[in-house]
């Protein structure tokens, strides 16, 4: 239905409200990703957000409904469906209402940084499981949740390298030199066994080695 006959319906209402719910996300987005984007500067630029790269509704002239983006990750989980990628803008709103109480420590923010560092770590040149992996990573150490995205033991190893020789908390700042060392180490970590199977196979395959780097 065009925009002119909603109007006519007097549903114009429901669109403003919708426009600016869309736009109030797409600010947000960019908020984070721009802390994203600080905190991975020492493993490359991930450039400028854009929302193409998500799956964020546009209102223009028709109401538009993206269909899911493709990959090897699909969110498969019944029990939570903001954990797909098009519940994107539910997720960043409800994060912002409730950020004043609970800051990043919420499963929408779990969801909100999974998608903003997946992307961020495709820019840089991960791509597939590993791209999902880091942004799983990325989302548990922010958060301090977990989300079933990405292979457990890549996600656990990325814990384990972000807070090794550091307190386990998640209060932490996008610009701390540390962090963005830690996440240097582990983005070359990741690209080292994308570019080398024999790599990944025996530091991520073989428990007899990915024990000791747990310890």
């Amino acid at each position: 239905m065009k925009l002119e006959e909603l109007l006519k319906n007097g549903e114009s209402k429901d669109i403003n409200n919708s426009k600016e719910r869309l736009n109030r996300s797409l600010e947000i987005a960019r908020r984070e990703w721009n802390n994203v984007r600080k905190s991975l500067e020492l493993a490359g630029d991930i450039g400028e957000f854009d929302k193409e790269d998500f799956m964020i509704g546009v209102i223009e002239e028709d109401v538009i409904i993206r269909k899911p983006i493709e990959g090897y990750t699909k969110s498969v989980s019944v029990y939570d469906p903001t954990f797909y990628p098009m519940y994107l803008v539910d997720n960043l709103m409800t994060m912002q209402e409730n950020f004043e109480e609970r800051g990043y420590s919420a499963p929408e923010a779990l969801f909100v940084f999974i998608e903003l560092a997946t992307k961020g770590a495709e820019r840089l040149g991960l791509t597939g499981s590993f791209a999902m992996s880091f942004g799983s990573g990325y989302g548990n150490v922010r958060t301090g949740w977990i989300a079933e995205k990405g292979y457990p033991v890549e996600r656990e190893i990325f814990s384990e390298m972000f807070f090794r020789h550091r307190k386990r908390s998640y209060e932490w700042d996008f610009h701390w030199t540390s962090v963005q060392q830690k996440l240097k180490s582990i983005m070359d970590k990741f690209k080292g066994w994308q570019n080398n199977e024999a790599l990944f196979k025996g530091e991520v395959k073989s428990p007899a080695i990915v024990k000791p780097m747990l310890v």
